[in-house]
């Protein structure tokens, strides 16, 4: 399968380009020299071009707390970005993974949450996140949604290292 991965020079992009190739598959990585996710003319060039079966959008603006000082950049990357991918997955009937967080959750609560739990972001990451959120669930048909937490690994910026 032959797979476009988002922001395939971070932490998280890096290893999933690593497990494709491990498993057989065909991953064309980009970042934002190669594709700036906010501009939808150069996100159609670069997904039509690659000519993929999907894609695993892992690029976003991470910097938690600088996200409450960068509100406009979060959202245009966050949320305006990742439904520019999903509306070029769905033009062109391609599956789609976005990597989401814990964070559009409010953290109260006495049970683990459930994918289908109502969200309730806290803060400007998270508002941002979870309207990506809402954007692959109104634009893509075939789409996973997988919130993940305190990345960690060889590659990238992480909390480990810092």
């Amino acid at each position: 399968m032959r797979v476009l991965v988002t922001g395939a020079k971070g932490q998280l992009g890096s290893d999933v380009m690593a497990e494709l190739e491990k498993h057989g598959h065909v991953g064309i990585g980009t970042d934002v020299e190669e594709m700036d996710i906010t501009d939808l003319e150069k996100v159609e060039e670069v997904i039509a071009q690659a000519d993929v079966e999907a894609v695993v959008h892992c690029a976003a603006y991470t910097a938690v707390d600088a996200a409450e000082d960068n509100v406009e950049l979060c959202r245009k990357i966050n949320a305006a970005g990742t439904e520019n991918i999903a509306k070029v997955c769905k033009e062109h009937g391609l599956k789609m993974m976005y990597i989401s967080t814990d964070y559009v959750f409010d953290g109260q609560g006495e049970r683990p949450w459930e994918p289908d739990d109502e969200r309730h972001p806290l803060n400007v990451y998270g508002q941002t996140k979870y309207e990506g959120e809402l954007a692959v669930e109104e634009n893509v048909e075939k789409f996973f949604i997988v919130r993940i937490a305190w990345v960690f690994g060889l590659n990238g910026k992480n909390f480990v290292k810092t």
